[in-house]
């Protein structure tokens, strides 16, 4: 009898687990880690409300493409900074330090006695604001199995958009008068981050034997994977057009409250479907949920912004939604998956950094096009989509030969 059970014992083990047992169980930094970043979304209305703030404080809108433009390059230099500072110091270090000296910018931001302080301190909240992803991503990586990773990381997407749907609620009750007071919660909420990370992770986690057993693998990106990242630049420029030429073509054919209410349904279609989605992606090699994302976002990112009737253009909304579905959770566990051993955290910080670029390009080439000739770049979003498609294609092909 015991030799039975001892011969069926291997594959009891390796039943997958459900999604939720793997949220469940997660260890103790996966869940500190969540929940100070539903918290910290939550508060966070830096890139939300920078504008308005500006004109608040008297920039015209001559000086404030200026002051856009060096937040567009801090942004992706802190994403650098967090993911080199991840693998060199330690996940929980670049972690802390990042949320504490964001917490430090907003504060700036909010107590400045004028223009010059103020714009130190939207520099300084740009830098670090978003550096601590990088680590983070490398820190869900650490404490994970490769295949429960692709569930963590839609947990981990989940509790960026639930935070983010709380956000313009607390904004719409504190900022009737001035924007400052938000800047000053974001501060708050980025220092109670930051003592939540002190308080909750643990030390170094052994990142000097990976880094000793990885040297001899030398610096610098792999070509194979100078391709992969530019493959996420193409698919990111076609997606972002959801929030700048997308958001034109909708709000002139069908008014302003027409294209919110297709965010809205965006969002609670990713709030209730991803983790779920997320079971089943997790089963497959990542370039094929990739791949699938890859092409139904940028089928539904043209269907949205082509189509006339609003029923096509809400089928669009779902097409792309989906897509994004498939592919967000995965793309961070695809990047570990090929990343050296030693430099995890450096090249989370270039998908964030890439994607970053990527955000600021997409919306700026958009325009343009779409105030020469529309269907020239919805033509464009189609040729971009297909040439990431490919990238992951050949990518996924180099995944999966033997070194």
């Amino acid at each position: 009898m015991s030799t039975g059970q001892e011969a069926d014992a291997p594959p009891a083990q390796d039943k997958p687990k459900s999604i939720f047992a793997i949220v469940r169980h997660a260890p103790r930094p996966v869940w500190v880690l969540i929940t100070g970043v539903f918290l910290n979304r939550a508060g966070s209305f830096f890139a939300t409300f920078l504008v308005l703030f500006l004109e608040q404080l008297g920039f015209t809108t001559k000086e404030m493409p200026v002051i856009l433009l060096a937040v567009g390059v801090a942004t992706p230099l802190g994403s650098l900074m967090g993911g080199w500072a991840s693998d060199r110091l330690s996940r929980k270090t670049s972690l802390v330090g990042s949320t504490l000296l964001a917490s430090c910018g907003l504060g700036v931001i909010a107590l400045a006695p004028n223009k010059s302080v103020a714009l130190a301190g939207v520099f300084g909240a740009a830098l670090f604001a978003q550096a601590y992803l990088p680590a983070a991503s490398a820190l869900l990586v650490d404490h994970t199995e490769e295949r429960d990773r692709v569930p963590v990381f839609a947990f981990f997407r989940l509790a960026l958009n639930l935070g983010s749907t709380l956000g313009p609620l607390i904004a719409a009750a504190v900022a009737k008068d001035s924007i400052r007071p938000l800047f000053l919660i974001s501060a708050c909420m980025y220092a109670l981050f930051s003592l939540l990370l002190m308080v909750g992770l643990p030390s170094v986690r052994g990142t000097e034997k990976v880094r000793a057993q990885a040297k001899a693998a030398g610096e610098g990106i792999p070509l194979r994977l100078i391709g992969f990242y530019l493959s996420i630049v193409a698919i990111t420029v076609v997606y972002v057009q959801y929030n700048s030429t997308v958001a034109l073509a909708v709000s002139g054919s069908h008014g302003a409250d027409a294209y919110a209410y297709l965010l809205t349904l965006n969002g609670t279609l990713v709030i209730l479907c991803e983790m779920p989605l997320s079971g089943l992606t997790r089963r497959v090699a990542w370039w094929i949920p990739a791949l699938a994302g890859t092409v139904l976002m940028t089928v539904g990112i043209v269907i949205s912004g082509a189509a006339g009737p609003y029923p096509a253009i809400a089928i669009g909304v779902v097409i792309w939604t989906v897509g994004e579905m498939l592919f967000s959770p995965v793309v961070s566990s695809a990047t570990a998956s090929l990343a050296p051993p030693d430099r995890v955290g450096r090249y989370q910080g270039y998908l964030s950094t890439v994607q970053a670029v990527a955000f600021g390009l997409g919306p700026a080439m958009g325009t343009f096009l779409y105030g020469t000739d529309a269907r020239t770049l919805w033509l464009c979003c189609a040729g971009l989509g297909a040439l990431a498609s490919l990238g992951f294609i050949a990518a996924g092909r180099v995944a999966r030969k033997p070194d």
